[in-house]
């Protein structure tokens, strides 16, 4: 930061381990200050041409706990890539097999989400109002053609939609 301040960086790294790391250290007291230039400069309206990483400071006095506190949170994981995968395969879901005789698989069909009433009533109600603004060229009446055409269109989707949900019920 500055030459003379009371304040060392202790981390530089990307914003969401930096204000993780942040959160620990305030969970064991110690202050800590975040610098991310990045979001400075696009503030600011420089742009966002600086690809430096966000900065972590603490107080000199307590450099040695926040060095810990961030060398334990930062340290290599406890389980190697091997592991972290089988793991993986072993935690996925396995198709489930009954074991009884002449008995289908439990493995059931996937259904379609159901439409809710709201979903049908504004359907139905688009399908009506749609109609009822072509009403007038039962009667003879000229209608701009946007009218004509969205309105159409409208009642052929609605009307779709309501046919194709009652016919696979």
């Amino acid at each position: 930061m500055i030459k003379d301040s009371k304040y060392e960086r202790v981390y530089t790294g990307s914003e969401i381990n930096v204000n993780h790391l942040k959160s620990q250290l305030e969970g064991a007291g110690i202050s800590s200050v975040v610098r991310n230039d990045h979001e400075s400069a696009i503030r600011a309206g420089f742009g966002s041409d600086y690809d430096r990483g966000v900065l972590l400071f603490v107080e000199k006095d307590n450099l040695l706990r926040a060095k810990h506190i961030i060398e334990k949170s930062t340290s290599e994981p406890k389980f190697t890539d091997a592991e972290l995968e089988e793991q993986a395969t072993q935690s996925r879901l396995k198709e489930q097999t009954t074991e009884r005789k002449g008995e289908r698989p439990l493995i059931q069909k996937e259904e379609k989400p159901k439409r809710s009433f709201f979903n049908l009533a504004l359907n139905a109600g688009l399908l009506i109002y749609s109609l009822w603004r072509l009403y007038p060229l039962t009667q003879g009446e000229d209608l701009p053609t946007y009218r004509i055409l969205l309105s159409s269109f409208i009642a052929v989707f609605c009307g779709y939609t309501l046919v194709r949900h009652f016919i696979k019920k």
